[in-house]
């Protein structure tokens, strides 16, 4: 499942639209703080997560995912409209995101076919992870 964190609904509905249409199961959450408390519910796969949210933003909510023991192993995209687009600004944003524990820092003027690609390839990984850990078989 795919935990879509944005507090702007026409995003949250676009990205649940696109998310559902690639075969993936979607929740949403319109701020981080309902987001922490709706995945301790859920156990989501990959948190989609907008960075500048009322309440608690992306990356306090990151934090809080990354030392909550139930929902740690979580993939989290940091996801944000904001922020310089030029290169060098970009791989910033990027290498902070992964420092931080997440797995991407995506623009939100992605294509959304590209977005569907990340993911998958992260479910990919998730399985990998789990054969692992034991918790599915190959």
């Amino acid at each position: 499942m795919i935990l879509i964190v944005d507090d702007e609904e026409q995003i949250r509905e676009i990205l649940k639209i696109k998310m559902q249409a690639s075969g993936f199961d979607v929740a949403e959450a319109a701020d981080g703080e309902s987001a922490v408390s709706l995945a301790r519910e859920l156990k989501p796969d990959i948190f989609i997560l907008d960075v500048v949210m009322p309440k608690m933003d992306g990356v306090e909510a990151l934090f809080k995912i990354k030392t909550d023991p139930t929902i740690r192993n979580t993939k989290v995209f940091l996801f944000t409209g904001k922020g310089d687009p030029r290169e060098k600004v970009v791989e910033v944003n990027k290498k902070f995101a992964q420092e931080s524990g997440a797995v991407d820092f995506i623009r939100k003027e992605i294509n959304l076919n590209e977005l569907v690609e990340k993911l998958r390839k992260t479910y990919e990984e998730i399985k990998k992870e789990k054969i692992l850990r034991g918790e599915i078989e190959s």
